[in-house]
């Protein structure tokens, strides 16, 4: 157990954690959490109940709520600069976890800087005591670096997920975060007084950090529950050591919360799993049923043949469409954004799903969207100007003066309840909700042209991607070529690394350059270009993250590519078999063609 982890041990224990579980190394997939049915609990004074793992006390659960109340200026006076209206639970959690490392960080390099330093020296910093966040600091210690593709270089990114959905995904985070950081320490000057300023790629880690431990605590709450709490905001938390527990599409613990804190339980199938109490097995929890996009973009891995498949497709207007606008404006007041999920099973899904076509589901939502974009003035198809409630109300000198025109053009014209609504219509019946149109477009004579159409506007959708990505091939062979795999010379002057010289380490592949107790010392790593500092142990953990990232991005965009090709296959059937089947849709594509002619 490293130093950090067992420094972590002892302040949970002390801070009133009860465990049956040992955080320890889980075979490249960082900390895990072990349960032995021989272990007692680590704590003598309390007592878990028949099947109970772990016990959080509610004071060491992180929550937008208990960083505001933490006495710590440098924090507080940030929260000011943002307004409190405008710090959300995320931003709270992650400002929180960023200044308490950071000033960790500049601790242990004060003391390497100073060799009568003691061990145990107090950071001197803004962060105070208790009841300042100070108490956190050892699990703060125990936050690892995190490498997901919203972590790393992004032209690296580029390079291994080249035309895929998830790289769409990645780029934008990047650019909020990106956007957010120099909002926050350019515009407002929020890091103006703190000890140590962070860098973007802090609040990167901070931001990452976040996402791959938060739990939703509403997700376990009753309605009475909710009516209850006292500050029903605080939703996301962060759980010191249960956040260890890595994940599994079957897992074998589940959690659950009351008014004392976080318990964890043992399911059956990890309590009876051996009859032998000293074999330990590793627990995992579910982080929900999630394909390998969101693992992958959330947390950094993927799971082989995970039982959850889904794509999202964004979904963009055609802006020559001559209802543009009308469309444009019902889907946005309705909530419906531009972009669809397909789904492979229909149990992975929210509870609305629908057969889009066979071995394929939507939502409720994602169909009104393609019905709107289906529908045409062929189809009865208008639009209207809704008139508004209120009317503009001008002055009445300009109206003496002769000068309306020029104050309605002065005037608002943002509000649809001042200058009216676009609205479209059917067969001149008003679609001013989606209500509204579920209840007329299937009962349309047109409605099987219609799906035949949404099938093909998913179809070519489908088809943009595959060849999207078909066409940046070479720009993935090039990452791997010349970016991961970097031609490192430099000097050695004769230097060795217990007995073994640093070409030959230098040569040896990363598993066995790892697994050498080697401390810092010049090695080449695919972080570090140019060598001018020594490379950390640390270093080479990171090395092994982005390797084994690399490698998870490279397979993803194949599996990506093979369940597009998938879809374009079940479409394509499903347009034969509209086609085949309905004699409505080729008696109508008769007239069309006839009309065409």
């Amino acid at each position: 157990m490293t130093p950090p982890l067992a420094s972590f041990c002892r302040w949970a224990k002390d801070n009133g954690v009860v465990s049956r579980l040992i955080p320890k190394d889980s075979k490249g997939m960082g900390v895990g959490l072990f349960f032995k049915a021989d272990l007692p609990d680590n704590n003598s004074s309390h007592n878990l109940d028949q099947g109970e793992l772990l016990f959080v006390p509610q004071t060491l659960l992180l929550s937008r709520s208990r960083v505001l109340a933490f006495q710590c200026p440098h924090l507080q006076k940030s929260f000011s600069i943002v307004g409190l209206a405008n710090v959300s639970e995320r931003l709270a959690i992650i400002l929180f976890i960023l200044s308490q490392r950071l000033v960790l960080e500049n601790s242990s390099q004060q003391q390497h800087s100073t060799p009568n330093a003691s061990d145990h020296a107090t950071p001197n910093n803004n962060s105070c005591n208790e009841p300042t966040g100070a108490l956190f600091q050892d699990y703060i210690a125990t936050l690892p670096d995190v490498s997901t593709p919203v972590t790393l270089d992004p032209e690296l990114v580029r390079g291994y997920l080249a035309g895929t959905l998830l790289l769409d995904s990645v780029c934008a985070k990047r650019s909020k975060i990106e956007a957010e950081f120099e909002h926050l320490s350019g515009n407002l000057g929020a890091f103006e007084d703190w000890s140590v300023r962070p860098t973007l790629d802090n609040f990167i880690w901070a931001d990452a950090t976040f996402w791959s431990r938060v739990l939703s605590f509403k997700t376990q709450w009753t309605e009475n529950d909710a009516s209850s709490n006292s500050d029903d905001s605080d939703d996301m938390h962060m759980v010191p050591y249960l956040d260890f527990a890595n994940h599994a599409a079957n897992p074998n613990i589940r959690w659950e919360v009351d008014s004392d804190g976080l318990r964890v339980w043992g399911q059956e199938s990890l309590l009876q799993d051996s009859n032998d109490d000293s074999v330990e097995r590793e627990v995992f929890l579910s982080y929900g049923s999630k394909p390998n996009t969101e693992l992958l973009f959330l947390y950094g891995f993927t799971l082989r043949d995970n039982p959850t498949q889904s794509l999202t497709f964004a979904m963009p207007m055609d802006e020559n469409d001559p209802y543009y606008m009308p469309k444009a404006h019902s889907l946005m007041r309705w909530g419906i954004p531009p972009r669809i999920t397909i789904y492979l099973k229909k149990t992975d899904g929210p509870d609305d799903l629908e057969e889009f076509c066979p071995g394929m589901w939507i939502t409720q939502q994602s169909r009104h969207l393609l019905w709107l974009y289906a529908l045409n003035e062929d189809d009865g198809l208008g639009a209207l100007i809704e008139e508004p409630e209120a009317k503009i109300c001008l002055p009445d000198e300009s109206t003496e003066d002769g000068n309306e025109e020029d104050a309605l053009e002065e005037a608002d014209l943002v509000d649809e309840d001042v200058v009216g609504r676009l609205v479209l219509t059917i067969n001149n019946a008003k679609v001013d909700t989606h209500e509204t149109l579920e209840s007329i477009v299937p009962h349309l004579d047109i409605f099987p042209v219609i799906k035949l159409r949404a099938l093909v506007l998913v179809a070519d959708r489908v088809e943009h991607y595959i060849t999207r990505i078909m066409e940046t091939g070479d720009r993935v062979q090039k990452t791997e070529d010349i970016e991961i795999v970097r031609a490192v010379h430099y000097d050695t002057d004769g230097h060795t690394i217990n007995g073994v010289p640093l070409p030959d380490l230098v040569d040896a592949p990363l598993a066995s350059r790892l697994n050498r107790d080697i401390g810092d010392c010049l090695v080449p790593t695919i972080l570090e270009p140019d060598h001018t500092e020594p490379i950390t142990s640390r270093q080479l953990e990171a090395e092994a993250q982005v390797s084994n990232l690399v490698t998870m991005m490279r397979n993803y965009r194949a599996e990506e590519m093979s369940l597009l090709v998938d879809m374009s296959n079940s479409l394509g059937q499903a347009q034969t078999h509209c086609l085949e089947e309905s004699e409505f849709i080729q008696s109508y594509l008769a007239r069309m063609q006839l009309q065409d002619s």
